[in-house]
C-alpha cells in the first residue's frame, strides 16, 4: 500500500508531464506565429516589389503557419481536457487513497489516545484539587471562622445572608476533559469506561 505521500508524488509526476506537453505544444504555437509574422512583412514586401515567387512563398508560409498553429491548439486542447489515468485507476487510486488515509489515522488515534489517557489522570488530579478546595473553604468559613448560616450581620450594617463559599474557575483541566473529550470515541480508546458518579453541583 502506498502513503498519502507517494500518491501524492505519483499524481504530481503525471500532472508535470502533461503540463510539460502543453509547454512543448505552446512553444510550438509561439513558434509558428512568429513565423507567420515574418510571412506576412514577406508578403508585403513581394506585393510591394510585384515579386510573384517571393510572393506564393509568403502566402504558402502563412497558410502553413496558420493551419500548424490550428493543430498545435488541438492537441493543447486534448492535453488539458484528457484524463491522465484510466478509470480502473481513478477508482484503484481513491481506494488507495482511502485505506492509507485510514492506516495513518488509526495510528494518530492510538498516539492521541494515549495523550488522552495522561490527559485523563490529571484531570482527576484537577477534580481533586477542585474538592479539596472547596472543602478547604467550608473549613474555614464554617469550622475555623465560624460563620453561622443564614441571616448574619453585615459589615456595612444590617444583615446579609451567609451562604457556603464555593472555588470557582472556568479554566480547569477536569472541566476541559468533561466538555470536550469524555465520552468520545478516543476517550474510549484510551480506556475510558462509563462511570455512573454522583458529582457535587459544583463540579
Amino acid at each position: 500500500m502506498q502513503s498519502l505521500n507517494e500518491i501524492e508524488e505519483l499524481l504530481q509526476g503525471k500532472l508535470s508531464e502533461n503540463e510539460k506537453e502543453i509547454q512543448k505544444y505552446a512553444k510550438k504555437i509561439q513558434k509558428v506565429e512568429d513565423s507567420k509574422k515574418k510571412a506576412d512583412a514577406d508578403l508585403l514586401t513581394a506585393e510591394s516589389e510585384v515579386d510573384v515567387d517571393e510572393y506564393n512563398t509568403a502566402k504558402n508560409a502563412i497558410w502553413s503557419a496558420d493551419h500548424a498553429k490550428e493543430l498545435y491548439l488541438k492537441q493543447v486542447g486534448k492535453l488539458k481536457k484528457a484524463p491522465l489515468i484510466s478509470r480502473k485507476e481513478y477508482q484503484q487510486l481513491l481506494a488507495e487513497i482511502t485505506r492509507s488515509a485510514d492506516s495513518e489515522h488509526e495510528d494518530q488515534n492510538n498516539r492521541a489516545a494515549k495523550l488522552i489517557a495522561e490527559l485523563k489522570e490529571i484531570s482527576e488530579e484537577s477534580s481533586q484539587t477542585w474538592q479539596q478546595a472547596n472543602q478547604l473553604m467550608h473549613l474555614v468559613q464554617r469550622e475555623v471562622y465560624k460563620e453561622p448560616e443564614g441571616k448574619i450581620p453585615a459589615i456595612s450594617g444590617g444583615t446579609t445572608w451567609s451562604s457556603d463559599k464555593t472555588y470557582n474557575n472556568n479554566e480547569t483541566v477536569h472541566g476541559f476533559y468533561q466538555l470536550k473529550i469524555k465520552g468520545t470515541p478516543l476517550a474510549k480508546r484510551s480506556g475510558e469506561t462509563e462511570e455512573k458518579r454522583n458529582y457535587p453541583s459544583w463540579i
